[in-house]
């Protein structure tokens, strides 16, 4: 291919497309348990409502709700990638070999939000009142949030799991009405994960010895199989409540990823080392948000 302008500027155009076609692939498994806020600053910083539990019959004077003083400040990180074509591979027309590369490109970084989701749910900081998010020694008010078990996954710790985010109580002393929707586990988990939310019969230890009864599980939640969650991690099961305006995790989205380049014959790379370079980048967060709405098993600590 002769080197002009406009030649590049098709290529370009060329391997934008790819480049889309990557992150249209990839697909929007965060979204599944996590929320989505567009960032527009360095950082976002987040005030907690502290009390739940809705509205209340207005007798007298009102009850205000307070807005922690507490905060968790998110600081958007920066992501790149990078790849470098040699002039000659373009004038030798060998740039559609370059094309899948772009492609993966763009594949990779759509997942970032996927990524950036994993690591939040697999970390646990500590949250606006100095505890570890998922712990067993939170209350909201005079209320216990349990939501950490070192148990692993089973149907008779699943169906702990669910009655204990169905019994949270807000700061006023009000059910806050969690209902868990999703179950999220790893490779290791799936078939116990199948047989609780799937299998229509269950197998007890009955007076008469083994037999099959109902499932009471059956379709009271969403399976989701997080690859991510292998090795080190490959014991750890979530219980979320999604199904809610609030989320028990959030993406914060800064800068979406687009693909840029350096291809003129005037740019350092092109001029002093016959080389094209194709890069892109992103900035955002993730972050782990309330407590009351995931409950993780099969913790080591």
């Amino acid at each position: 291919m002769d080197i002009n302008r406009k030649n590049m500027d098709f290529l370009f155009k060329s391997f934008s497309m790819n480049f889309a076609s990557g992150i249209e692939s990839v697909p929007d498994t965060w979204q599944k348990f996590c929320g989505s806020i567009q960032s527009g600053a360095a950082a976002n910083v987040y005030p907690f409502l502290e009390q739940f539990g809705g509205m209340r019959e207005w007798i007298g004077e009102r009850q205000l709700k307070n807005v922690s003083t507490r905060k968790i400040e998110v600081v958007n990180r920066d992501f790149e990638d990078t790849v470098v074509i040699p002039r000659n591979d373009i004038e030798d027309d060998q740039y559609g070999i370059y094309a899948t590369l772009i492609a993966q490109m763009g594949c990779n970084a759509g997942k970032i939000w996927q990524d950036l989701a994993i690591e939040a749910l697999l970390s646990n900081p500590a949250w606006i009142d100095d505890t570890a998010f998922f712990t067993a020694d939170r209350v909201y008010g005079d209320f216990p949030i349990v939501n950490n078990s070192k148990e692993e996954l089973s149907a008779e710790t699943y169906a702990a799991a669910r009655k204990s985010m169905m019994e949270y109580r807000g700061h006023n002393g009000r059910n806050l009405g969690i209902i868990p929707n999703l179950l999220i586990v790893g490779p290791k988990n799936e078939a116990a994960a199948f047989a609780i939310l799937k299998d229509r019969l269950q197998l007890r230890e009955l007076a008469s010895g083994v037999g099959a009864t109902d499932n009471p599980w059956n379709g009271s939640a969403e399976l989701l199989v997080l690859p991510e969650l292998s090795g080190d991690a490959e014991d750890l099961w979530f219980l979320t409540a999604t199904n809610g305006i609030l989320k028990p995790l959030f993406v914060q989205q800064r800068k979406q990823p687009a693909l840029v380049t350096l291809d003129s014959e005037n740019d350092e790379n092109v001029f002093c080392r016959k080389e094209y370079i194709y890069g892109t980048d992103a900035r955002g967060e993730a972050f782990l948000a309330f407590p009351h709405l995931i409950y993780r098993g099969g913790a080591s600590a």
